[in-house]
């Protein structure tokens, strides 16, 4: 088979949903029965470097210009040239503009009618118009997890046996702490020698507001803490949020900023626990980031997560300020051996997704529908 895949998106950002294509994509690529054709924007991403002398791979470079003008003329007019049994879009929606019979589109969830109110007008029409359109002219679309296969078929009527669930992974190896980081990582990022962690984009949907005055209620009333570390890029108004904290407590939080891949490990693996408060979720990586270094997890049970964490986290009720108060009560009363317990059910939860397994199922899907 020859597989077109468009990993354009890979220039702009590495976020959650561009890692998702990174990822099975470099496992795709290791079957080598196929021909690919991979699109990038500007230049072939460090990522798939290694492969550029591979036979059975052909790089296809589109120029960048504006955004909206590249990702609805200039890649459509250049997929249009190109001849493939399978069109794969695992970032970002098929573009308006691409006509071939044989394109698999991937929605990750669909937050944009589940909870409208965490997305700026703009981005809530533009991905309700976008997934309207891949569900009309995709052979298959792609997804993250039963929950949002559930929801794909219920909010967009889409027949179940075209929506292929093929969850996001664990490269296990990426997640190794080593000892001789931790002392550079924790300068670099200001890091104190005990911290709770929540680590996402600074955004509505991630619902941190939820965290910190939890946070706050219980230094208020004395209890002692660690310091809370928000680790993650600052999204759509926080910043108006963040000038509510109030002063008592502000010296008690530390933001980080982006975290370097090369760090994550050490950072996710050096907190006392890590909190995940989302009010949303189509699958939920950074929980299971952290689990998969041994840190204990408490995150809420919206979307996907219960799905996705099982038994290897304690789960509180969405937007339920008192469990979450509970919750870190309870285990900041753990003693260490007890908490390692937890980090150790939640590594071994995290086993069950791996990129290889995905990818095999996403090739047998094409084989099958080929």
């Amino acid at each position: 088979m020859k597989i077109c895949i468009d990993l354009t998106s890979l220039a702009d950002n590495l976020s959650g949903i561009e890692r998702y294509a990174a990822c099975l994509a470099l496992e795709l690529i290791k079957h080598p029965e196929n021909d690919y054709i991979l699109l990038f924007k500007g230049d072939i991403h460090a990522l798939f470097r290694p492969y550029i002398f591979n036979k059975n791979i052909t790089y296809e470079i589109i120029e960048p210009c504006n955004k909206l003008l590249f990702n609805q003329i200039k890649l459509p007019l250049r997929i249009h040239r190109i001849k493939a049994d399978w069109y794969l879009f695992m970032a970002f929606p098929v573009p308006v503009l691409s006509f071939k019979n044989n394109m698999v589109s991937t929605i990750h969830d669909i937050c944009c009618w589940d909870c409208p109110e965490t997305m700026n007008g703009m981005m809530k029409w533009y991905f309700r118009i976008s997934h309207r359109i891949a569900i009309n002219k995709c052979k298959a679309i792609m997804t993250i997890s039963e929950f949002s296969k559930k929801r794909i078929h219920e909010k967009l009527n889409y027949p179940n046996e075209r929506i292929w669930l093929i969850y996001c992974g664990i490269d296990q190896s990426e997640f190794q702490i080593q000892s001789n980081k931790t002392d550079s990582v924790r300068e670099k990022y200001s890091l104190p020698e005990e911290y709770i962690l929540s680590l996402s984009t600074l955004e509505p949907r991630k619902n941190l507001p939820l965290l910190i005055y939890a946070y706050q209620d219980l230094i208020k009333r004395g209890e002692q803490l660690p310091k809370l570390v928000l680790a993650g890029r600052k999204g759509w108004k926080m910043d108006e949020f963040l000038k509510s904290i109030e002063d008592s407590v502000k010296g008690n939080i530390i933001f980080t900023g982006f975290i370097d891949d090369e760090d994550l490990a050490a950072v996710y693996g050096n907190a006392k626990y890590f909190v995940y408060p989302s009010l949303y979720e189509g699958f939920g990586m950074p929980p299971l980031e952290a689990m998969a270094c041994g840190t204990p997890v408490i995150s809420s049970d919206a979307g996907s997560l219960e799905e996705v964490l099982g038994d290897g986290a304690m789960v509180f009720e969405s937007q339920n300020i008192e469990q979450l108060k509970n919750r870190i009560m309870e285990i900041e009363r753990l003693t260490f051996n007890n908490r390692k317990k937890i980090g150790i059910l939640g590594k071994k939860q995290t086993e069950l997704f791996s990129w290889s397994n995905e990818a095999d199922k996403l090739m047998g899907n094409l084989f099958k529908y080929h």
